[in-house]
This record gives structure tokens, sequence and C-alpha cells, in this order.
């Protein structure tokens, strides 16, 4: 990865990592630098934080991203279905990464899930955030339940921890630096800025 570069992991799992990932345009875009995204997704043995198994933190985590929402003008619609098969959504983000086109099946996908409040272990609903990304959607299932994609996403999580210490998304990594969640992009922003700033 480049200095002058942005890893960026995020999980349809996580309302924080689709906050960060309807943010991340207007944060950066006037900045020099160039965003590589990493879908990752946690099973239960590599995840044992997980919110949704404490009653009282889900309760904290529902209030906090309806506030959150309420900033950036985001609607949400929290899903029923808590959990379901991670790896169709995160291999098909993952083809669009290799295309060079993520941002838009990646935000499509997210407000399928938070704003739609949708199944994203759905085929139905995979095909409705292609057509909503302008993407065919053919070539988004296809790329969805393929065995190869499936298994780099579901190596994602692992490879993270050992490369760059996530233990959260959304993280951003800069410059060998860690920032951990939506609410430090000012932070990520800072310190592109600064080094931008000392290489000028």
């Amino acid at each position: 990865m480049s200095q002058t570069s942005i890893r960026f992991y995020f999980s349809f799992r996580s309302p924080y990592a689709w906050i960060a990932a309807e943010r991340i345009e207007a944060e950066l875009a006037d900045l020099d630098v160039g965003v590589e995204p990493v879908p990752v997704f946690p099973t239960p043995e590599q995840f044992p934080n997980d919110p949704s198994s404490l009653e009282a933190k889900l309760a904290f985590l529902v209030q906090d991203v309806r506030r959150l929402a309420r900033d950036y003008s985001l609607t949400v619609q929290f899903p029923r279905v808590l959990d379901c098969d991670w790896s169709l959504s995160h291999a098909a983000a993952l083809a669009a990464i290799h295309r060079g086109q993520w941002l838009p099946l990646t935000l499509a996908l997210f407000r399928q899930r938070f704003a739609e409040g949708a199944d994203l272990g759905d085929d139905s609903v995979l095909a409705r955030a292609a057509e909503a990304a302008g993407t065919d959607a053919s070539q988004v299932l296809a790329d969805a339940h393929s065995e190869v994609l499936r298994k780099e996403a579901g190596r994602g999580w692992r490879r993270a921890g050992e490369q760059d210490g996530v233990f959260g998304v959304p993280s951003f990594i800069f410059a060998g630096k860690l920032y951990w969640g939506q609410d430090r992009m000012h932070h990520l922003k800072a310190a592109v800025q600064r080094k931008v700033t000392r290489s000028t």
C-alpha cells in the first residue's frame, strides 16, 4: 500500500461502516489520496465481542446509529434478520473492487441493509442493489456465488487482524496508523493533510 493511500476495512454487518462509506467521498474528496477498500466479515468464533449478543449493547447501538443517521440526513431501517450468509454480499463487493468500481455497489448494498432493512443473503436483494448501483444484476449474482470470491472474502477478517491489527469496523489504515470508527475520520483526514503538506 502506498504511503499516500488509505486502506478502508468495512463490513456489511456494521451500521457504523455504512455511515463511514456514506461519508468517505465528502471527507476525502479534496485530498490527493487513494482508497483501498477491503470488505471483511467475522465468524462468531473470530468475534467474541459481537454487540448483537448483548441486549443492552444492541439497544444502545440502535439508538446511537439513529442519532448519527440524523446528523448525515440518512434514513435508517434496521433489518429484522441480524445475521445472514455474509459471504454473498462481501464477495460481490470484492468483485466490484477488483473491477475498480467499488463504491456504487458498496453503498447500494449498505442501503439495502440499513436503509431498507433487507436481508443481504437474499439474491433478490443483491439484484436490487445491483440495479440501484447501475450494475448488471446477473454479474453481481455470479460474483456473489463465486466460490473463489467467497473464500477470498472469508479470509479477510483474519488477514485484517494479522496484517493491520484491525479488531472492528470501520477501520482505516494510513501511514501505518490505525483509525477505528467513523467518528475518527476527522483525525484520519488531518493525518493525510499533514502528510501531504510535509511532502510538498
